[in-house]
């Protein structure tokens, strides 16, 4: 629906989505090793062993989901100069918590144990109310200086993949095994299992794995962003824009074990809750995230031949939580995970610009300089007896380096590669990679009569070939870089070097 006036535009509408996802998964069907070192394997040593074992059988399923979204905007002028906006969005997932399918799992016998963790009674998300205001002021009347402002709140749409996930997991008869005894005969699955299958094994021995369950309260994350600015015309042929951007992100996801005793290592004084499962790797809200940044951009025409962009942000991305949602938190019972987030950089510079040459020749280029990000490190071991190694840092070590307490994040980390028989790393793999480069286009445009005519060009990427580092290898998403391996933080891989390319371009 769409209703006009002179000073005012009101906007309402909706949608129902309906949607149908399939999963054929083969994922850990041959088995899945997890290691704390990198020394070769040796069945006489067993800190060479691996330390978990996981499997799980192929499973072929679907997921359907039904959506309602709703909208409503009111859009008024204020005389010549003010414009006003304030709208408002609704959606609702009405199988966002997979309640039926969760109802069947706490009747079969073989999931006995998981009221422990879901009940029946879970309803689904319906705090999705979504509010946003805007405004602009033509201060001068003119169009030369522009201030504007804007507030929302915006929830993020669901992503099917999280239940299709969970549902893999409880089809799959998955397993996880930390029992030395069995790890000890790597690389023969057959050896592990003790000769079973994976229903046997689980019928006899337990263990079974849960991952990703979506849990009685789970919502969608939310945004809450803020920005502020203005643009300034300085002259007919330059301009000015500057904003400042406030976001700020709740109920992000991450995942967390949540059969655990409440205190000390899992063993066999110290039991899970429910033996008959290894890890119930639970979907929760609990990661938060700030970004604020001040943005410009000063944009200017070079007489008539050329023209010329200067654009610079100075920003901090700032988390507490984890940055993948199949990221489980390091020491799960008393998290230690606020810090800078592994996508920060501080400063972003970029000139492009445009000049007309003799000859009907035109150059470009786009010169970048960004800060470098700081890197997720990880012990790679369990310190804190939760048998999960993933994130699990010393004392003293925030969870990424480079950015805040370089010396004491040095320190902390020489003393935990001390303790494994490891030579301490160098301050310099601390230090953060810049980004540089610089890229330029040179054209040559031909007449070949009438509309036709002919451009040949060239192009080099990264001219002045300097070497931008790619972050240190941190293995699967979320994993960071291990402190337990000799080649910690060491750089072995770079983004391309020099290109350059050549072409031609007929046009008519």
């Amino acid at each position: 629906m769409y209703l006009h006036t002179a000073r005012s535009d009101f906007k309402a509408g909706g949608e129902v989505a309906f949607g149908h996802y399939d999963l054929d998964s083969s994922v850990y069907e041959k088995g899945y090793f997890e290691f704390q070192t990198d020394l070769d394997f040796d069945p006489a040593i067993p800190g060479t062993w691996p330390f978990a074992f996981t499997q799980q059988k192929p499973a072929s399923l679907e997921y359907r989901s039904q959506e309602i979204g709703l909208f409503a905007q009111y859009d008024r002028r204020l005389g010549n100069r003010i414009h006003l906006n304030a709208g408002v969005r609704y959606d609702v997932d009405l199988n966002l918590r997979l309640n039926d399918y969760y109802a069947q799992a706490l009747d079969d016998p073989k999931f006995a144990g998981l009221d422990r963790f879901v009940r029946l009674d879970r309803g689904t998300d319906t705090n999705n109310v979504q509010p946003r205001l805007g405004a602009t002021w033509d201060s001068r009347g003119d169009g030369t200086l522009i201030v504007r402002g804007g507030w929302g709140v915006y929830v993020t749409r669901n992503r099917p993949w999280f239940q299709l996930r969970s549902m893999n997991q409880f089809e799959a008869s998955a397993v996880r095994i930390t029992d030395r005894a069995r790890l000890q005969f790597f690389p023969d699955v057959n050896a592990v299992l003790g000769g079973l299958t994976l229903d046997q094994y689980l019928a006899v021995a337990g263990g079974r794995q849960l991952g990703t369950v979506i849990p009685d309260n789970f919502v969608q994350p939310y945004a809450l962003n803020t920005s502020a600015g203005a643009s300034w015309q300085m002259s007919p042929s330059m301009s000015l824009d500057v904003d400042y951007i406030h976001s700020y992100g709740n109920h992000q996801t991450g995942s967390t074990d949540v059969n655990l005793p409440p205190s000390g290592p899992v063993n066999p004084s110290n039991p899970r809750p429910v033996p008959a499962f290894s890890q119930v790797v639970m979907l929760e809200n609990y990661s938060k995230s700030w970004y604020d940044a001040l943005e410009s951009q000063w944009r200017s025409r070079i007489g008539s031949s050329g023209s010329l962009q200067v654009s610079y942000t100075l920003s901090r991305s700032y988390l507490d939580g984890v940055d993948f949602f199949t990221t489980m938190r390091g020491t799960q019972r008393t998290p230690h995970e606020r810090g800078y987030n592994p996508s920060d950089q501080r400063h972003n510079l970029s000139l492009a610009g445009t000049m007309r040459l003799p000859w009907s020749m035109q150059l470009s280029g786009i010169l970048k300089l960004i800060s470098g990000s700081p890197v997720k490190v990880q012990a790679n071991a369990d310190l804190d007896g939760d048998l999960s190694s993933i994130g699990d840092l010393p004392n003293g070590t925030p969870i990424t380096v480079g950015r805040e307490r370089v010396d004491e994040s040095l320190a902390a980390i020489n003393a935990y590669r001390a303790t494994l028989g490891f030579d301490p790393i160098d301050r310099s793999l601390l230090s953060l990679d810049p980004h540089r480069s610089l890229d330029l286009r040179v054209v040559k445009s031909m007449s070949m009569g009438g509309t036709r005519r002919l451009e040949m060009l060239i192009e080099g990427f990264n001219v002045t070939n300097y070497v931008n580092f790619r972050p240190p290898l941190g293995g699967a998403p979320g994993s960071g870089n291990p402190m337990n391996a000799a080649a910690f933080l060491i750089r072995t891989a770079a983004r391309d070097a020099r290109q350059v390319q050549w072409g031609l371009r007929y046009l008519f």
